[in-house]
């Protein structure tokens, strides 16, 4: 018997990182906004008893598995977890800052939890990947703090996104050692002023105000980088989008719309592979 499984991913709407931690990870105080799945996972039992088996169709992913490390993030939290058959089928390239990779974890976490959020499982999904805990969660919104596994519930708006997936894409380790380099150690906000930052936002999203450019602190390097990022804001802007931005780390960029947009009709840029139109929550 094998089970299917949706996959969700994420927006950050905002996103300050606010320092650099003695164990060198950054905290972080970020709008996450969930995405409808568009990945999807087949699940069975594993024929050989002694070790799990991971692969991936669509799309080619180099390295470990978030969904071999979801397993043993379970496993060492005391849970009889047998060895599984995963088989994922990828939409969202690696590197896009969507989150898809933890959505996968989480996809998994969740379907062994069974609706269990223990302390044991949400540390589970802390040790599987920054991600992890808001899509383990099953928010539509939260503001997240700490290293990702502080989440604060918010009631999401009624949005429409559209997210665009460029042809480069953004290794997230890289993409923080450039941002440390850049700033030295002094970031942009401090944890209260991204947080006063973040709540003014969702205001102006639930007053259905016209915001602009979201902020997000790799968005800078992102688009001295890769300007044409700019051709597409205008792009956003000209369809109607009350606000736009860079999602994590890049390379996705999205827009945020009061009404459903007819993204059919808007002047996509050749370098635009995947374009995906959503409605939250």
């Amino acid at each position: 018997m094998r089970f299917i499984l949706p996959s969700a991913a994420k927006l950050n709407l905002s996103l300050r990182v606010t320092a650099k931690r003695e164990d060198g990870y950054h905290d972080i105080v970020s709008l996450f906004l969930r995405l409808p799945a568009v990945e999807t996972l087949s699940i069975a039992r594993a024929e050989n008893e002694n070790a799990d088996a991971v692969r991936v169709k669509g799309i080619e992913i180099e390295g470990e598995n978030i969904v071999s490390r979801a397993l043993s993030s379970a496993r060492s939290e005391g849970f009889d977890v047998p060895f599984l058959d995963v088989e994922i089928t990828k939409t969202l390239y690696p590197g896009s800052g969507l989150g898809a990779g933890s959505g996968n974890g989480a996809a998994v976490l969740c379907w062994l939890a069974e609706g269990n959020g223990s302390p044991a499982w949400r540390s589970a999904a802390k040790k599987t990947g920054a991600d992890v805990p808001f899509l383990f969660s099953g928010h539509s919104l939260a503001l997240v703090s700490g290293t990702g596994e502080i989440l604060e519930p918010l009631e999401a708006p009624e949005l429409y996104t559209v997210t665009v997936l460029p042809d480069w894409s953004v290794g997230t380790e890289n993409a923080y050692a450039r941002l440390d380099l850049r700033y030295g150690g002094a970031y942009v906000l401090n944890g209260a002023a991204a947080r006063a930052e973040a709540d003014g936002l969702c205001r102006k999203i639930r007053g259905k105000e016209r915001i602009g450019l979201l902020p997000n602190d790799f968005a800078p390097l992102l688009m001295d980088k890769f300007p044409d990022y700019d051709k597409l804001f205008g792009v956003f802007d000209k369809g109607g989008a009350s606000a736009w931005g860079i999602t994590g780390s890049g390379g996705a960029a999205f827009a945020l719309f009061r009404e459903a947009p007819d993204t059919k009709a808007f002047p996509w840029p050749s370098w635009a592979r995947l374009i995906l139109s959503a409605k939250t929550p």
